[in-house]
């Protein structure tokens, strides 16, 4: 008898283990919500987890491949293969275009650094990009405690690929890339105050940052001693556009893991309200400020970002960077506090076609041309969360308060002769002007 119940036992142990261990997945059609999320443990974030405890659904689509601009690939194959990294990862040499890291082994000690130098030349933004947008602070109860009317404009000043000069633009120091923000429209309070900064390439040089003010009529520079603080009583801060926006060689990175999550990269969204979970100002809480777009299953990699050196009021102990690795888009970014505990987690809606409704651009802008032959990463919406005081921030590219007729400052790509899009505009003069 003892014989034969160990027989059975060992019988259906064996069968056991001959049976796969079913695994947390999703399909595309599913639609993923607070009541079965389960079914995607595996492929969320701490954020995104939190998101959907809030009421937020995600349609699950098809995964679609990103494909590199063609100028990005030659290059990436042409000059890869010459660039070099420094010992401690902080400083790259003999880059000039295309991604400097297309291969990357996981057990490289290196590796974070080089994803994140991948990141700060991606196939997204080449030679220039640049878009309005608004922005909307939102509360606890879902309605709007205040709004921005911005725009945005980075020139690649290395990698350039379309334009001229390329692919480099001189410079002494050495440039990387040049932003501005501004004019803002709105709030009225900051109306015309306009901010451009340079990212140096050497390690040692520090970012050069200007503002233009309009109550005094002139640019100052400033120095930006903690740029973890939050802009304009945002959720934002200046490290944190892009996915990531600090110098590399100021911070430590380490990869942590190779894995899917579910990201968005193919929105469906553009300029339409149903991009959000809920309607503002409807006393639908957090849910107004969720996205409600169509996800997919998206290779990434998570990488820990810890500041070097940092001044003890730096709000951050660390950022986890939710790499996609096709784009080189931190898609998802988390923070969390000195303490450890995460404080705000950051989602882009991408949305990579040619043309994102059929009469883009509705108003052009003067000098762009928009004649795109390949498929651009468009980010109609964002959303910054703070988790601990229950506060969000949503990005509109562009509003969905307006009418497509009525959408200007629409995105554009490597364009040439766009006002903002050439290094003649990212100056002090030019800063000067366009607040006025």
């Amino acid at each position: 008898m003892q014989k034969r119940l160990w027989r059975l036992l060992v019988s259906v142990t064996l069968m056991m283990g001959a049976v796969p261990l079913c695994r947390a997945d999703v399909s595309p059609g599913d639609t993923i919500t607070a009541t079965n999320m389960a079914q995607a443990a595996e492929l969320l974030t701490p954020s995104t987890r939190w998101m959907l405890e809030q009421g937020m659904t995600m349609g699950i689509g098809e995964p679609r491949p990103y494909t590199w601009p063609r100028a990005y690939q030659d290059a990436t194959e042409r000059y890869a293969g010459q660039v070099v990294i420094s010992a401690d990862g902080r400083e790259i040499a003999n880059y000039i275009a295309g991604a400097p890291f297309p291969v990357i082994a996981a057990q490289d000690h290196l590796a974070g650094y080089k994803i994140m130098w991948n990141h700060a030349q991606p196939p997204y933004s080449i030679d220039n990009i640049g878009a309005s947008y608004v922005a909307h602070l939102v509360n606890s109860q879902g309605n709007v405690d205040q709004s921005f009317d911005n725009s945005w404009r980075r020139v690649m000043w290395t990698g350039r690929l379309y334009t001229d000069p390329k692919p480099i633009i001189p410079h002494n120091p050495a440039v990387r890339h040049s932003h501005m923000w501004g004019p803002l429209v709105l709030p009225n309070r900051y109306k015309g105050l306009a901010v451009l900064e340079f990212r140096y390439i050497p390690a040692s040089a520090a970012d050069d940052t200007y503002v233009y003010s309009p109550q005094l009529r002139r640019v100052r520079r400033i120095s930006v001693a903690d740029r973890s603080a939050s802009i304009w009583g945002s959720d934002y801060d200046l490290d944190s556009f892009y996915g990531f926006n600090a110098k590399i060689g100021s911070w430590d990175f380490r990869l942590l893991a190779e894995k899917d999550i579910l990201g968005v990269l193919h929105s469906g969204r553009y300029g339409d309200p149903a991009e959000w979970c809920g309607q503002r100002d409807t006393g639908q809480g957090l849910r107004a400020a969720l996205p409600c777009v169509t996800w997919e299953k998206r290779r990434v990699w998570v990488v820990e970002a810890r500041p070097l050196n940092s001044p003890r009021k730096y709000a951050y102990s660390k950022r986890v960077l939710y790499v996609d690795q096709e784009t080189f888009g931190v898609g998802i970014a988390e923070m969390y506090d000195t303490t450890g505990e995460l404080q705000k987690g950051l989602v882009h809606c991408a949305f990579v076609t040619k043309k994102p409704h059929a009469g883009y651009p509705s108003n052009p802008l003067s000098g762009a041309r928009y004649n795109y032959q390949e498929e651009q990463l468009f980010v109609p919406n964002f959303v910054m969360v703070d988790f601990q005081k229950m506060l969000a921030t949503v990005g509109e590219i562009p509003s969905t308060e307006q009418p497509p007729s009525e959408w200007e400052g629409e995105p554009y790509f490597n364009e040439a002769g766009v006002r903002g899009a050439d290094p003649d505009s990212h100056t002090t003069n030019a800063l000067m002007e366009m607040g006025r």
